[in-house]
């Protein structure tokens, strides 16, 4: 990563890594909730999860095993403090990285569920059985809102499970701060 003239590279190494796992924990986990109809217990419009006791946010044990980070050499800024730059923002938006292989995995997901069903349907018209068609919800676009949480990529997944969960609700949207 471009930091200038580090002053103090274990400094800078460990601040990339933070911003990373923060901006990790942003796009994967760090759900808002606020009191609704549903959700008799909060007041409407006032927030839920504003502790640590409902409010997730990345612990040492959920930053990556293997974390690379590389300072680039030779890099000067003749514009700021002895040639440093500010290293607190790249590595934190650099997080959706990790948001949109969450994301390829799902659409992946999709994309094995719906060749499953095709060739389900097929091998059953070969039967001379209505094998149905192949479900085109599973194919081309799909939203995926921030943050990715597990019942959010669980349910993007669109296999038999989360079909059976939205049963005359084909635009179903997990509940959260979109």
């Amino acid at each position: 990563m471009d930091v200038g003239q580090s002053l103090n590279p274990a400094l800078d190494i460990g601040q990339i890594e933070g911003a990373f796992v923060q901006g990790w924990g942003w796009l994967s986990m760090e759900e808002l909730s606020f009191g609704d109809s549903d959700h008799q217990w909060v007041r409407p419009g006032h927030l839920f999860t504003k502790g640590p006791g409902t409010y997730k946010i990345p612990a040492f044990d959920d930053t990556p095993v293997d974390f690379r980070v590389r300072l680039l050499d030779g890099v000067s800024n003749p514009f700021a403090v002895h040639s440093s730059k500010a290293i607190g923002e790249p590595p934190f938006f650099l997080a959706a990285s990790a948001f949109f292989a969450a994301k390829a995995a799902a659409e992946a997901a999709r994309a094995e569920a719906r060749a499953d069903a095709d060739s389900s349907a097929a091998s059953a018209a070969g039967a001379g059985a209505d094998g149905g068609e192949s479900k085109p919800e599973m194919a081309g676009y799909f939203s995926l809102f921030a943050p990715a949480t597990s019942e959010r990529l669980r349910m993007a997944c669109t296999d038999a499970f989360s079909a059976a969960a939205t049963v005359g609700n084909p635009d179903f949207r997990t509940k959260g701060s979109y």
